[in-house]
């Protein structure tokens, strides 16, 4: 994951040494990004910058949330590893932390379950044959519902 002064944000793929290569298009963020933290699995991350923003992202470059605001630039991000608190620092010498709850979200019916994973997908598993369907959604989920053939999110 890479933040450039050019307001964009662009993933890249690095395996063994090798040139890095990039996945996808670059995101125009509209801010200039300062500071990008990762939470310890590295599935969700913290990024602040010029909007005066401490904004959640997930691994594929998905904007979740925005967690917390200042009232000037936030120049540091760091995630605490072990309570998934975010601590910030701006401009003007304030430092703030963000306590952030990942609630589960899912949804029965009979031997149908269906969960979300990375906040934006959502996988269908059938508890009998323990078959699985993911389902991209590119947008933060909230809630999900299940009856009969039909889902909800």
């Amino acid at each position: 994951m890479a933040g450039s002064w050019d307001q964009k944000l662009s993933l890249y793929s690095v395996q063994g040494g090798k040139q890095a290569k990039p996945i996808g298009n670059e995101k125009d963020l509209g801010f200039d990004p300062c500071s990008i933290s990762f939470f310890p699995k590295g599935d969700y991350m913290a990024m602040s910058g010029s909007d005066k923003k401490i904004t959640l992202w997930n691994r594929e470059g998905v904007l979740l949330g925005t967690v917390g605001e200042m009232d000037d630039w936030i120049w540091s991000t760091s995630v605490n590893p072990t309570n998934k608190a975010i601590f910030a620092g701006g401009n003007n010498g304030q430092i703030q932390l963000h306590q952030v709850n990942m609630n589960q979200v899912h949804g029965l019916y009979q031997e149908r379950y269906a969960y979300r994973e990375l906040m934006t997908d959502v996988i269908i598993q059938h508890l009998v044959t323990e078959t699985r369907v993911k389902i991209r959604c590119r947008d933060y989920i909230k809630k999900i519902a299940i009856y009969n053939d039909r889902l909800a999110v």
